[in-house]
């Protein structure tokens, strides 16, 4: 019962931020350059804060969100005459929930195909699905996430971005892992999620790139 509720309130966080973004698309005063989506770690992210950029960027992250959804939404992530480039972090929430790596692939596939085919000139960014601090702890944030599975998945959108030449996989992680390969702890709130000192970290990886 309690984790239908959970789920039941998620989905309508979901819809309420999608709505808010559908909104905001049609009311932005400029067009975005660069446009990040995925997550709640996208989501999260203080880009205005620590990225120094002179480009509009916009945030279209969402909490919860799998592969599929970004995939059925796209629409609502994806807009503007003047994009350049747009940044992908997903995946995490498939782990989750325990979604075949094999339906993930399919589903970031055909966006990265429909991404192309929309906006023709614009760069894709996939990064990393980010590691986890695995601990007795965490375990009930993390559920069947494992930074060996992280492992495989990151292998196979590697692989998958190769084969499109529009998209760059960037390999985010390694900033991020302590000795033992796993999310440093000064990192994560919570196993998962980063702290400012790990976007402070992320953010070193991808300024360059933008």
């Amino acid at each position: 019962m309690a984790v239908q509720l959970l789920e039941s309130w998620l989905l309508k966080e979901q819809a309420n931020i999608q709505n808010k973004y559908r909104d905001l698309n049609t009311l932005c005063l400029k067009d975005p350059q660069v446009i990040f989506a995925g997550d709640s770690i996208v989501e999260y992210f203080p880009l205005a804060e620590l990225l120094d950029t002179t480009k509009t960027i916009v945030n279209r992250g969402i909490r919860g969100y799998q592969s599929s959804q970004l995939l059925e939404h796209r629409q609502l992530h994806f807009f503007g005459e003047n994009l350049e480039t747009i940044v992908l972090l997903i995946g995490t929430n498939d782990l989750g929930k325990e979604v075949p790596l094999e339906q993930t692939l399919a589903n970031l596939e055909q966006l990265l195909y429909l991404l192309q085919h929309d906006f023709p000139l614009v760069e894709i960014k996939l990064l990393s699905v980010l590691p986890v601090y695995e601990s007795p702890e965490t375990k009930g944030t993390l559920y069947t996430r494992t930074n060996r599975a992280i492992d495989q998945m990151n292998q196979a959108y590697q692989e998958l971005a190769l084969r499109y030449p529009q998209v760059e996989f960037v390999d985010v992680g390694t900033c991020l892992r302590n000795e033992l390969g796993q999310l440093r702890e000064d990192c994560t709130t919570d196993g998962l999620h980063l702290t400012v000192a790990g976007y402070a970290r992320l953010v070193k990886e991808l300024q360059g790139m933008l």
